[in-house]
């Protein structure tokens, strides 16, 4: 193999190595988006139930 193809090899190597990398960021990235968006959406399970019992007891006070 010719020194330019090793060097070449090489270098697609790195770049790969950098995307792989680049990658598992990304991945815990959207794992930890995915975690805040279960909890937000927990919150606003939560927040709907108390909005939705207000009439309720409105009602029970006239």
């Amino acid at each position: 193999m010719k020194q330019q193809e090793k060097t070449t090899l090489n270098e697609l190597k790195k770049m790969i190595q950098i995307l792989i990398e680049e990658n598992e960021k990304l991945n815990v990235a959207v794992s930890e988006l995915k975690e805040e968006q279960k909890k937000i959406q927990e919150e606003i399970k939560i927040q709907n139930i108390v909005l939705n019992s207000l009439p309720v007891r409105t009602e029970i006070l006239n």
